[in-house]
């Protein structure tokens, strides 16, 4: 029970951090107690990824159903911060977009292992992808900090930003790439069948 109550909450967590940047931050421009809390709710909401699985071996409640939720609630929470993120300008719109192409693509390639009895576990280039999306929120959120852009100046800041994109794009691809490539034979099976 534990599992799916960090599981899910995620999705609120999710919800609550978009609310407060659609709340407070105006024009892109925040405090830095703000960036401080924000970053605070999106470790945290990082946090209950490792804790869900952790609480299910733990507690005896690793099921199937659990194995689906996590991607899941792991693809919704990071595309509604991220999308948040993008709607006041601190991250362009294009990595939610990669973000969410990469996973629906990516369900789609389990489902074609599934279908032939391959494997539809989690790749290591997934768990990569999600390390780094995961710690380029707080990274992003820093860069809109008032202490941080004073000091750096805005011209250094959005070459910061989009470096920050170009890398999660490059990683977000990278896993996509890693997925469609491990399916690959699933698919061909498939098409034979």
């Amino acid at each position: 029970m534990l599992a799916y109550i960090l599981t899910l909450g995620r999705l609120v967590l999710a919800a609550i951090f978009a609310c407060c940047v659609a709340s407070f931050v105006n024009q892109g421009q925040i405090s830095n107690t703000l960036a401080v809390a924000l970053i605070v709710l999106a470790i945290i909401e990082e946090l209950t990824d490792i804790f869900d699985g952790w609480a299910a071996r733990r507690f005896g409640t690793v099921s199937q159903l659990g194995g689906i939720l996590d991607p899941l609630v792991d693809s919704l929470a990071r595309a509604t911060i991220y999308f948040a993120m993008a709607h006041v300008g601190w991250i362009p719109h294009a990595v939610p977009l990669v973000m969410i192409a990469r996973d629906i693509i990516v369900a789609y390639t389990r489902i074609a292992n599934a279908t032939v009895g391959a494997s539809t576990s989690a790749r290591i280039s997934g768990k990569i992808k999600a390390i780094i999306q995961g710690g380029g929120i707080p990274v992003v959120i820093a860069l809109a900090a008032p202490v941080v852009t004073g000091a750096l100046g805005p011209d250094t800041v959005h070459i910061f930003r989009l470096t920050a994109a170009g890398i999660l794009i490059a990683i977000t691809v990278w896993s996509l790439y890693d997925y469609l490539r491990g399916a690959w034979p699933a698919i061909r099976r498939m098409k034979n069948l």
